[in-house]
């Protein structure tokens, strides 16, 4: 039976949760919580998956109107990373993920940006402007969060290969000195599996 990822998967990586904004914070936060004031937010490593598991499939409507289903991925890497507009952590590493996608994305690339912004397209709208975010975005209406366990900490990131399975996960941000290597490899990776065949 195939094991599908949920917070059950985040017991293998209790140390680094509490790296980057609490996820419970309202829109506009004004303090910042005693372990966040100890950990550096703005730093944080790719864990890669101890054990295989399907990440959980959805579909949801972009901020563009367009439908996203994660199961029509297959065949290219995606990179899920849960932001929002006020944690400054996901703010710092948006640029990297823009650059990312652009370079990639015509490679089997996939950037998912998932905004768990209360305020909507109000706040979103803005920040896609700002920071020339082209890759798909969603404003989650509780669905990956219920699909992935409640994060503990945002910018969250998940990666997930050709197959569908997770491959790494992140709590914090990221640069893409830390993104770019495991990506090249994967996409390679893929190519040598589809040119060999079955």
């Amino acid at each position: 039976m195939e094991k599908f990822v949920h917070l059950s998967f985040l017991k293998f990586l209790i140390p680094v949760l509490l790296v980057g904004c609490t996820s419970n914070q309202s829109d506009s936060p004004s303090k910042k919580t005693e372990p966040l004031e100890q950990l550096d937010p703005y730093s944080a490593s790719l864990y890669p998956a101890q054990q295989k598991a399907k990440a959980s499939d959805f579909e949801m409507t972009l901020v563009s109107g367009e439908k996203f289903s994660l199961s029509e991925q297959r065949g290219k890497v995606v990179l899920l990373n849960i932001w929002a507009t006020w944690c400054a952590p996901c703010r710092e590493e948006t640029p990297d993920l823009v650059e990312l996608y652009n370079k990639y994305k015509d490679q089997g690339l996939v950037v998912l940006g998932v905004s768990i912004d209360k305020q909507g397209m109000s706040v979103v709208e803005p920040f896609i402007e700002k920071y020339s975010v082209n890759y798909p975005t969603i404003i989650d209406d509780g669905t990956i969060i219920d699909k992935y366990g409640p994060t503990m900490g945002i910018p969250t990131t998940y990666i997930i290969d050709q197959e569908g399975d997770l491959e790494y996960f992140a709590v914090g941000a990221l640069t893409n000195k830390e993104l770019e290597p495991r990506i090249k490899k994967m996409l390679e990776l893929g190519k040598k599996a589809v040119s060999s065949g079955p």
